[in-house]
């Protein structure tokens, strides 16, 4: 598995998903194929779209604190998946696990509040 760090901006608000005991935030991130060459901005063809899965507290606190168009940085690892598609086909395509998913601070701002870690 490969580690991939990405920035971009959530195509929608995080869609929060039952896996058995498991719950999966899942995240579409676009992100932006604009280059600077010197001083000029030279716009790219479309944005990138990266499917992202976020699990257990990481996933909760994404739910809770991020949505559609915000900002963001994304560490994780990319893996394969398959599903079937509507039409009955096979579809394929690359997710990002996320190990780390957080608002990008040079084009935004954010309070952070902790979580209070449970006690056992």
């Amino acid at each position: 598995m490969s580690v991939r760090f990405i920035t971009g901006n959530l195509a929608a608000d995080p869609e929060v998903q039952a896996a058995g005991k498991v719950s999966i935030t899942k995240l579409t991130v676009l992100e932006n194929t604009a280059e600077y060459r010197g001083d000029q901005r030279v716009e790219g063809l479309k944005p990138l779209s990266h499917s992202v899965e976020a699990k257990f507290e990481l996933g909760a606190g994404d739910a809770s604190s991020l949505h559609k168009g915000d900002a963001v940085i994304v560490v994780g690892h990319e893996r394969d998946a398959s599903f079937e598609g509507t039409d009955g086909g096979v579809v394929y395509r690359r997710v990002i696990d996320a190990t780390h998913i957080g608002p990008d601070l040079g084009r935004a701002t954010a309070v952070v509040t902790r979580t209070p870690r449970e006690t056992s």
